[in-house]
């Protein structure tokens, strides 16, 4: 029987979805019909390039963010008060999502939006590496207290970090508009530095 001071496990899941799924929902918002159309409809909503491609973006991101939480949490069985907080600071950092890419809708000119979103994004990843590491030290929280070979996220952290380190540089010396796209580089950044660090886990012949 869990110690009186554990969360149920369900509930977590509960306030993760609510709180991600509202996010998400969040990024539609700011796909605005234009008030003032000067030329014709599809004219002003080619304006609107930087509003979507900063909500595909973003909710793919959230998407994957979903998915590796509960791909983490897969074995988990309990839940105290450190990884609940933990959990909470990922979601605080999360939350942040719809603000930072409506400055890159309104603001898309500005290159420095772009360096605020790169930092939120960064911010989620490694909001991860600290509840993950927490999750290692702590078998107790596992099925059977026995815990698996637990990621880190450093790899994903750095993944991420290198596509914000290129969405930045397309902004500044490239075209602002199509920044975000640096972003789905995430996938094969992350494979490519995933494959690297199996190279090095490999025993020398």
């Amino acid at each position: 029987m869990p110690p009186p001071d554990f969360i149920p496990r369900h509930r977590l899941d509960a306030l993760v979805d609510a709180v991600l799924a509202i996010t998400m929902t969040l990024l539609v918002l700011e796909l605005r019909v234009p008030e003032e159309i000067h030329t014709d409809i599809f004219s002003a909503v080619g304006e609107l390039t930087p509003n979507f491609t900063a909500w595909i973006v973003s909710f793919l991101i959230l998407a994957v963010c979903w998915r590796a939480h509960v791909s983490n949490f897969r074995e988990i069985e309990h839940i105290d008060a450190p990884l609940f907080w933990l959990v909470v600071l990922w979601l605080l950092v999360t939350s942040v999502i719809p603000f930072s890419s409506s400055l890159i809708g309104v603001h898309s000119e500005q290159p420095q939006s772009y360096v605020v979103y790169a930092i939120n994004i960064i911010a989620i990843q490694l909001a991860v590496i600290p509840r993950n590491l927490y999750l290692r030290r702590h078998p107790r929280l596992f099925n059977g207290d026995k815990a698996p070979s637990h990621p880190t996220g450093w790899r994903r952290a750095l993944a991420v970090s290198l596509a914000a380190a290129g969405s930045i540089a397309l902004a500044y010396y490239w075209i602002t508009d199509y920044a975000p796209l640096a972003y789905l580089a995430i996938a094969p950044i992350a494979a490519i530095v995933q494959r690297i660090g199996n190279r090095r886990a490999e025993p020398s012949s």
